[in-house]
């Protein structure tokens, strides 16, 4: 079990290079397992799920050594179980927590603190909910978006309770073919880093699906390929993404995390299996920030 902690790292570095600070230590209250963290701007917070102990940790941005959180959300009013992934609707102003072995998505206020009730949950088996990793929100269309086991599925924002999804992006164009991970929004469109990973037999009773007898015994010695997608969050069925980052070339081969840069047309890719992550400059993914660009995204000459 290796030490948990978060690290940061300049916009720029490259290679084999020390972070520029750790947030680690037993103040912190971090777990082992963190799939997924969530930065807010306005506030200045880093948002991070601590799964094995059922609780979501706030932290100030700048935060270094052993600092205990600013806040933690924790209890059996805040119906947490095992938390892998955190969002944040900034203009909701709320919190948005994926449940893996819970099946359900938990919404709180963004500043709810200690055993706080969740103001929302989808939870039941209309949703559909299973290995949920992922999720983003479009507050302009009131929609969200959630990496489901071998898709993704849309919910309106204020769904709660046993509801199914409004739409589903899933089918052989998409690429997902299993255990899709995290996920950002931007402009209506959804980025998601696809792993596809099948998950081994392990157990008795449980039966992979046909085409995972491909699969070799060790999947992490010959993966199948992931990549990044985008789609737009309005997007519903067997849809081919508008955009991907794959190849040999890419260097991506299970990608988790997801980190998007808008600004300075860059997009930041964790790889589970390179033990890194991986940043890529693409300006036409984000055409409204580039000025040189043409309505379609391409560089103006």
């Amino acid at each position: 079990m290796t030490q948990p902690r978060i690290a940061a790292f300049a916009r720029l570095a490259n290679g084999d290079v020390a972070p520029n600070r750790l947030i680690t230590g037993q103040n912190t209250l971090l777990g082992r397992t963190i799939h997924g963290l969530a930065y807010d701007p306005t506030r200045d917070e880093i948002v991070v799920p601590n799964a094995l102990a059922d609780a979501v940790l706030v932290f100030r941005a700048a935060a270094a050594g052993s600092e205990h959180p600013l806040r933690v959300i924790q209890g059996p009013r805040t119906e947490l179980v095992t938390p892998h992934a955190v969002s944040l609707d900034l203009q909701n102003r709320e919190i948005l927590v994926a449940s893996l072995t819970g099946r359900r998505i938990n919404v709180f206020r963004w500043d709810a603190n200690g055993d706080a009730a969740p103001v929302r949950v989808i939870k039941g088996p209309k949703t559909e909910l299973g290995h949920v990793v992922g999720l983003a929100v479009d507050p302009d269309r009131n929609l969200l978006a959630v990496a489901n086991t071998r898709e993704i599925l849309i919910f309106n924002r204020r769904d709660d309770g046993d509801v199914a999804p409004r739409g589903r992006i899933a089918g052989p164009k998409t690429g997902i073919i299993d255990e899709p991970w995290q996920m950002e929004f931007y402009k209506g469109r959804i980025f998601l880093a696809a792993s596809n990973h099948f998950h081994q037999n392990l157990y008795d009773g449980v039966t992979l699906r046909p085409e995972a007898k491909v699969v070799p015994d060790d999947p992490w010695l010959n993966p199948i390929l992931g990549f990044m997608g985008i789609w737009n969050i309005t997007d519903n069925g067997d849809v081919a993404p508008l955009a991907m980052i794959r190849g040999s070339f890419s260097g991506l081969i299970h990608p988790v995390g997801l980190a998007l840069n808008p600004k300075d047309g860059e997009v930041y890719v964790s790889d589970s299996v390179r033990n890194g992550v991986l940043s890529f400059l693409v300006p036409q993914f984000f055409p409204q920030e580039n000025p040189t660009s043409n309505p379609d995204g391409r560089q103006a000459k």
